[in-house]
């Protein structure tokens, strides 16, 4: 992260812009949190909170913010979900967000500014489809089977 010229001045050779997504990473309203008990999942509100620090991080600290980043999420993926989000659909995107938490570090470790800002803005775009198929998941579990002319009587189960 830090280049030291010939007189040893440190220079700062990253340079992050704020991604477009950062500044419109998705919300769940306050009714969705309560209703689904997220505010009693501590490991999940950790990595929200992280994700959206991130998006106003300075440069300066991007690498280690990244390596907290990827324990946080590794926490999350290990610890038990709630039944609302126990499946593999919710399981799975995290997987994905935390594959691109991997990426943004090794491109903020190798001083590669141009990459790391489109891995980032990769990240808050995976991080929103993450909150949306949270929120698509619930819905999918309450729509009942018989709704779509499923009778299990006539399928002999």
């Amino acid at each position: 992260m830090i280049k030291h010229t010939s007189a040893n001045k440190p220079i700062d050779s990253l340079f992050i812009m704020t991604p477009d997504n950062a500044v419109r990473l998705n919300q769940f309203t306050s009714e969705f949190i309560l209703k689904n008990k997220i505010d009693e999942w501590p490991d999940f509100i950790q990595f929200k909170e992280s994700i959206e620090d991130l998006s106003k991080l300075n440069p300066k600290g991007v690498i280690i913010f990244l390596s907290e980043l990827y324990k946080i999420t590794t926490q999350l993926l290990q610890s038990p979900f709630p039944k609302n989000f126990d499946g593999l659909p919710v399981y799975s995107r995290i997987k994905v967000v935390q594959t691109q938490i991997i990426k943004c570090h090794f491109y903020a470790s190798n001083n590669q500014s141009k990459k790391l800002n489109d891995s980032l803005d990769e990240l808050y775009v995976e991080y929103n489809i993450l909150l949306n198929r949270m929120v698509s998941f619930i819905e999918e579990r309450q729509i009942p089977l018989d709704s779509i002319g499923f009778n299990y009587n006539d399928s002999g189960f």
